[in-house]
């Protein structure tokens, strides 16, 4: 109903940067009622509708959004037996690290590795999390979805979530709102320890035997790497690691000796900007005015409180013009710009 809808509620408290303006129209969604009220509302003043999980991957413009805005919150999890392995089964607005918690508790593997990301499930399977070695697409099973453009109900199995790196169907369909989400964990399994914080974790004598010592290892080394301050905000890593022809690569690795390269199936190589910011451009703390480079981790982008959208968009443009200039490569945003389509 229309009265649970807030008018010009500023949307900067609900997401990781702390910056933006107010929607036009604000409800927090909790059952699928909710959301379908939310399209109804949409259709009958003509406003685009728009999906907030937890805010951890987007950037509001400071003038706000003129839309309705659907703070994704239907949570619940369960657990489903099936044999070798189990259906975790959660609502979209469900925190993302809650259920890596749900899935740890019961000693099943698959999501450790993606341990303290910010964000909501709905999010995560939007985004195709990934981290050490891990991607959510691994353990999707499937979405079950509504059609904001004809309030049917769908289910999206993994073969046709079109998931690749940082993207999905949800990503480019934003019609289709995830509601909830299974993934399929494994009761038994080999730890995936290999990516090189974690291998170095194992080298020093962190245990890493159980979903349980990988997640509190994961969550330890992100804490070295992230800003948790007060007096600031960020959205994390905020461009995509690059992927390019085998040719660059090689070109770039004689020109910056020991360059991180990741052979893709594809026969491109992925590159590890954080170490091309930091060893090729010395970006690692750069600051300029509000909006900085992390000094431990220069991918992610940090902004005071009181630094606007413009601020930060300046700034990352900035930064990718000097990784085109010095390397040739065009990298590509990760967080979002919400509101835009």
């Amino acid at each position: 109903m229309t009265h649970d809808f807030k008018d010009h509620v500023s949307l900067a408290p609900f997401t990781t940067f702390h910056i933006g303006g107010p929607a036009r129209l604000f409800a927090e969604i909790h059952t699928e009622e909710d959301l379908k009220t939310a399209f109804a509302l949409a259709r009958e003043r003509g406003l685009p509708l728009l999906v907030l999980g937890a805010g951890s991957n987007i950037l509001v413009p400071d003038d706000g959004v003129d839309g309705v805005v659907a703070r994704m919150l239907i949570d619940g999890i369960s657990h489903i037996d099936a044999g070798e392995d189990e259906l975790l089964v959660a609502g979209a607005g469900v925190s993302w690290d809650a259920v890596v918690d749900a899935a740890a508790a019961r000693a099943v593997y698959g999501i450790e590795n993606l341990a303290g990301i910010p964000g909501t499930l709905g999010g995560a399977v939007v985004q195709n999390i990934g981290a050490y070695g891990a991607e959510l697409k691994d353990v999707f099973e499937y979405a079950d979805v509504i059609d904001s453009t004809t309030g049917e109900s769908r289910r999206i199995l993994g073969s046709d979530a079109a998931f690749a790196y940082r993207t999905s169907l949800f990503k480019g369909h934003r019609d289709l709102v995830i509601t909830s989400v299974a993934l399929r964990l494994k009761k038994r399994s080999e730890p995936n320890v290999a990516y090189a914080d974690l291998a170095r974790a194992r080298e020093s004598g962190v245990p890493l035997a159980t979903p349980s010592d990988i997640v509190r290892a994961v969550r330890d080394i992100r804490t070295l790497k992230f800003p948790s301050g007060a007096g600031e905000g960020t959205a994390g890593s905020f461009f995509k690691n690059p992927v390019i022809s085998s040719a660059q690569a090689e070109e770039l690795r004689e020109r910056f000796p020991g360059m991180p390269l990741f052979p893709q199936e594809d026969g491109r190589v992925k590159v590890a900007l954080a170490w091309l910011l930091d060893h090729a451009l010395s970006l690692k703390g750069h600051a300029e005015g509000s909006v900085r480079c992390y000094e431990k981790q220069p991918l992610v982008i940090v902004a005071q409180n009181g630094a606007t959208a413009r601020d930060v968009h300046a700034f990352v443009d900035r930064i990718a013009a000097r990784v085109l200039a010095e390397t040739g490569i065009a990298i590509e945003r990760e967080v979002e710009s919400f509101g835009t389509r």
